[in-house]
This record gives structure tokens, C-alpha cells and sequence, in this order.
């Protein structure tokens, strides 16, 4: 072979070299000291390490929280003025009791820190009982079979509450709450669980006292696989920054608020599963944005919203949107007041919407509102006055029943709708006793029931919203109200109806190794939240309309915050600083067989 043939096969493959190298680089997959983005399982907004509640311990470091003096076995963390500080990436395991200290975590601002609660107990008076000043992602892992208890006295000191710390459990960055154990939160101050960036809450049994709200962040909470029993003396469970990105998402588990103002409040709340269960006072569920930045969207689970007591409280309030599209949602807010069981934001282009699952939602009727006539699902709309307790009951044409309910509350205006329930059928309500027919047809016309005002226009005395009365079935007579304010026997949680059956959700997936903490973590050593922010952001009623008629879950919204804040992960298109050096050298490699083509070519 000549000279010449011999270096054009060194250049060549110099060159095929460094196009197989880019490619692998593009695709983060060069050697095992690239850093790799770990790969989100279950849903988008859910990570692995979110998930891993079994991390190995055996190469974390022990602390045995101590009055007299906690003791640490291992390396990352430090005892000071009876705080425990925790500074460096890695494992810690905490243990024993703490009647008035910290647990402060403080380290750089992309390191991952798991702390496993294994039966601990911390109280402090004047400050958060768990602190997060800085990190990327925090892990709180409840050990299985154990109890751990977090509370604070009712003042905070100067410095901690002029710096903002607010809650028991204080976070400025992304926070992470899973396994199996149980946490119970008690805030004399402020709120319960507090977290700047995202929370995620994908384990364990957690119960909440605050003061003020249950749980509190900025950005996002994501619920998955848990049980939350909030009590409040504000909101259950609020989302809210400026920008209106904040968002709720609950996929499973159960969340029960038995006393609180509102009880669930984000710009964008999406139930796609699980158990709800609210008593309010003022708004059951509310999306509190600008006008079409709010949506709630129900598309599985079961949703149980009771209000005896409020006045102008809604059960699903939205500044902009409702979508129902699955599962089971059950409104009783007592005909006092303003109530009203469904209240969208129509004077901002917002809509109504039922394309699947049962609703029953009973309020009063003054400024009552029922669904879109086009929705996919048929509904009914009946204005009749009846007292707490009263049983409602729905069946078709051929005697079956579709729905059957007690109303805790009392009320003058009723919404139905259930899967099979269509356009043109006649259909037999029953309240209280007293039976009517009705001709299921999505009217958008309102007009007058038997208990007052249906929002919508004039009535013409024959037309209902959602259904027409049949001309040869008498007219339901009244049904004498209680005494303004009164609400006869206990109230309690109607026994609910089988919720349809949902997709079985993905297993935990296994973590891949993570070479930058201490010791041996298992988890990604880049940044762990992913860009996972779509269950909120911007959206017209329209289209929010064509992702329920295209089957979309979620809608991505415009995340382009200019700069990426502490706790905001990465995107996967992000590159390291190693992938870029490994980059450099494909291009000088690729550079040096060009010219060494070129030289000898001359």
C-alpha cells in the first residue's frame, strides 16, 4: 500500500472515529465518568430517585440525635450550638430526639442529599425543626415501620423569620418526601411542610397541624402513592408564585383535609387518580390564576368536596377552566349564601366541561352553573329546594339506576352527569321521594327551578339547563327549607360510589449509580429534576378544549425563566462539563486528520 493510500486510511478513520464519538456524546452515553441523566419512570413529573424509597444505607452516615449531645459515625455532617448540620452530598441515616433543635442542611448548590428519618423526633421552639438552606434535591426517606414527629413553637426567632422560614419543614430548594413510614407535622407558626421550589410527595403516612397552611411551595407539589391527613387553619394544600407556573398534581395515594379555608389551591390543579376528600369553609378546590392560566382538571380518582357552613364558597372554582373527564367527583356545599358547587371563569373565556365520570354536585342556586353545551358526556341541570340529608336518585329509561346519593347539605340546584348518560334520553330524578321525568338535552339555556335563579338568561318556563321537562309529568312541589344557617344532623362523608378502574402504575425503577456524592450514592449525579413542569403553565379555553378532544393529559407550558434557579434541574439536553471536554477532543481529533489529509496532499 502507498504512503499516500496509508494516511487517507489514517484520516479516515480518524474521521469515522470522531463522528461515532460525537454521536455517542449527543446521546450522553461516552464512558462510565460522563455524567447521565437518570430517566423519569411512572409519569413525566415523577423521577427515580423521586421514587426510591430503598437506597442502601450501609455507606451513609449515622446520627443519633441527642440533648446531650448528638453523635455522628461518618463524614459530611457536624454538631453545632445543638443543631445538627448537614454540609456535604451523600446518605445520612438520623435516629433519637431532639426537645429543642435543628436539622439544618446546608452544602452546595448541586449537591443531592438523602436523609433517612429512622423513629426521630425534633422539636424546635423558635426556628424550623428541618431546615434546607441550600442543595440541589433534597430525599426525606420514612423508614419503614417508624414514627417520626417534627414541630415548632408558635414564634420564630428574629433571624429565622426575617430570612422567610415559615414552616416545620423548611426548604428553599427542590424536596423530595417517600417512603413507608410516618410523619406527623405539628406548626404552632405558620405553616406545616414549606418548600420553595418543587415538592414531591411519593410515600409514607403524613399527617399535618398548622397554623396556617398544610403544605405550602412555590412551584409545584406532585403527590404519588401516599397518605396526607391535613388539619389547617388556613389552606390545605397551596401552590403559588408570580410567575403563574405553580401547579398541582395528585396521581394516587389519598389526601384528607377535615378542616381547613380552602382546601386545595395551585393556578393548575390536575387530579389524575387517587382519593380527595375536603371540608372546607370557603373554596374546595381552587384555581386561583389570571384567567386562562387556571384550570382544574379531574380526569380519574374520587373527589368528595362537603361545605355546610361557608357563604359565596364554591366546591371546583376556577378563574378559568373545569374539565371532568373520569373518576368520580361529589360536591355538597349547603344553599346558603353565594354557594354554588361549579364556578368557572367565563367572563375570561374559561368553560365547563364533562367528557366522562360521575358528577353530583348540589349548591345553591342563585349564581349556580352547569356544563358546556357541548359537552361530551350528558348531564342534567334541576333547581328543586331540599334539605340536608335528602336522597337524590337517577335512573334511565329502562329502570336502571345510574347514580344514587344522600346530600349532606341542603340545597336548590342540582348537576348530574355519569357515564351512558346521553343526549336525548329521558331519564327519572328522584329527590326526597318525589319522581320526574327528564329529557336529557345539554341545554345552554337556564331558567328558573324550584329554588331560585339559574345563571343564564330568562327563563321561558319550560327550559332547564342540561334537560326539558316532560309536558304530561307534574311539576316536583317545594320542599320547605330549614332556618337560615341550619344544617339538621351530623355531617359526614357520604359513602362513595366504585371509582372506575385505572391503569396499574409503573414499579420503581432501579437507580443508576452517582459517583459525585460521598461514600456510595445511588442515585444520578446530575441534576435530578428534569424540565417536569407539564401540568401547569399558559393556556387559552380553546386550547385546553383541544387537549380534551385530543386526549392530552397534560399541557406544556412556557418554562423560559431566562436562568436556572438553585433546585432547577437540568434539562436532558444539558451537557456537562465533562461531555464538552470529551467534545473538544472528537473535534481536535477529527481537525488533526484533515490536516495531516491536507499536508500530505500538497
Amino acid at each position: 500500500m502507498s504512503t499516500h493510500k496509508k494516511i487517507d486510511a489514517i484520516c479516515i478513520a480518524a474521521i469515522i472515529f470522531s463522528i461515532v464519538l460525537t454521536v455517542l456524546l449527543m446521546n450522553g452515553k461516552v464512558f462510565a465518568s460522563v455524567t447521565v441523566m437518570s430517566e423519569d419512570v411512572g409519569s413525566d413529573l415523577f423521577t427515580a430517585n423521586d421514587l426510591n424509597a430503598d437506597w442502601d444505607t450501609a455507606y451513609a452516615t449515622k446520627i443519633a440525635l441527642s440533648d446531650k449531645g448528638s453523635t455522628i459515625s461518618g463524614n459530611g455532617a457536624y454538631v453545632y450550638d445543638g443543631n445538627v448540620c448537614i454540609a456535604y452530598a451523600g446518605h445520612y441515616v438520623l435516629s433519637g430526639e431532639l426537645t429543642n433543635g435543628s436539622v439544618i442542611i446546608d452544602a452546595d448548590k448541586k449537591d443531592k442529599i438523602w436523609v433517612l428519618l429512622d423513629g426521630v423526633s425534633i422539636h424546635c421552639d423558635d426556628d424550623a425543626a428541618i431546615r434546607v438552606e441550600q442543595a440541589d434535591n433534597v430525599f426525606l426517606t420514612l423508614a419503614d415501620g417508624t414514627e417520626n414527629l417534627v414541630s415548632s413553637g408558635a414564634e420564630y426567632n428574629e433571624e429565622a423569620a426575617d430570612s422567610g422560614v415559615d414552616g416545620v419543614i423548611y426548604s428553599r430548594d427542590d424536596l423530595t418526601i417517600n417512603g413507608t413510614g410516618t410523619l406527623t407535622v405539628s406548626a404552632e407558626y405558620h405553616h406545616g411542610i414549606v418548600c420553595n421550589d418543587d415538592l414531591v410527595v411519593a410515600g409514607g403516612n403524613i399527617a399535618i397541624s398548622a397554623a396556617q397552611d398544610g403544605i405550602h411551595a412555590n412551584d409545584s407539589v406532585r403527590i404519588q402513592n401516599t397518605e396526607i391527613s391535613i388539619k389547617a387553619g388556613d389552606d390545605g394544600i397551596t401552590v403559588s408564585n408570580d410567575d403563574e407556573t405553580a401547579f398541582l398534581y395528585v396521581e394516587s395515594g389519598s389526601i384528607t383535609i377535615s378542616d381547613c379555608y380552602e382546601g386545595l389551591e395551585a393556578v393548575d390543579i390536575t387530579i389524575a387518580g387517587g382519593t380527595v376528600d375536603i371540608m372546607a369553609t370557603d373554596d374546595g378546590i381552587n384555581a386561583s390564576g389570571r384567567g386562562e392560566n387556571s384550570v382544574i382538571r379531574i380526569t380519574d380518582g374520587d373527589v368528595t368536596i362537603i361545605n355546610p357552613s361557608g357563604r359565596d364558597a364554591d366546591g371546583l372554582d376556577s378563574n378559568g377552566s373545569i374539565y371532568i373527564e373520569g373518576g368520580r367527583v361529589f360536591i355538597s356545599v349547603s344553599d346558603n349564601g353565594g354557594n354554588c358547587a361549579l364556578d368557572c371563569g367565563s367572563e375570561n373565556g374559561g368553560e365547563c366541561v364533562v367528557s366522562g365520570g360521575t358528577v353530583i354536585a348540589c349548591g345553591g342556586s342563585v349564581m349556580a352553573e352547569g356544563f358546556a353545551a357541548d359537552s361530551a358526556q350528558g348531564f342534567l341541570m334541576y333547581g328543586t329546594t331540599a334539605a340536608a340529608g335528602t336522597l337524590i336518585s337517577l335512573e334511565n329509561s329502562d329502570d336502571r339506576e345510574l347514580l344514587s346519593e344522600e346530600i349532606p347539605c341542603s340545597f336548590s340546584s342540582v348537576v348530574l352527569s355519569t357515564p351512558g348518560l346521553k343526549v336525548g334520553d329521558v331519564c327519572t330524578i328522584t329527590i326526597d321521594g318525589v319522581e320526574e321525568q327528564i329529557t336529557i338535552d345539554n341545554s345552554s339555556i337556564s331558567g328558573f327551578g324550584q329554588g331560585g335563579m339559574f345563571r343564564g338568561g330568562m327563563p321561558n318556563g319550560r327550559n332547564f339547563g342540561g334537560m326539558t321537562r316532560n309536558e304530561d309529568v307534574p311539576v316536583m312541589g317545594r320542599i320547605e327549607p330549614p332556618e337560615d344557617g341550619e344544617v339538621s344532623g351530623d355531617i359526614e362523608t357520604p359513602e362513595r360510589m366504585e371509582r372506575p378502574n385505572r391503569a396499574e402504575y409503573s414499579d420503581r425503577a432501579d437507580m443508576p449509580d452517582d459517583e459525585s456524592g460521598m461514600g456510595k450514592p445511588d442515585g444520578d449525579s446530575g441534576t435530578d429534576r428534569q424540565e417536569m413542569r407539564g401540568a401547569g403553565g399558559r393556556q387559552s379555553a380553546s386550547e385546553a378544549g383541544q387537549d380534551r378532544k385530543d386526549g392530552a393529559r397534560f399541557r406544556q407550558q412556557d418554562m423560559d425563566r431566562g436562568q436556572m434557579q438553585h433546585g432547577e434541574d437540568i434539562s436532558s439536553s444539558a451537557v456537562s462539563v465533562d461531555t464538552l471536554v470529551m467534545l473538544g477532543i472528537s473535534v481536535l481529533v477529527l481537525l488533526a486528520g484533515l490536516c495531516i489529509a491536507a499536508k500530505v496532499r500538497h
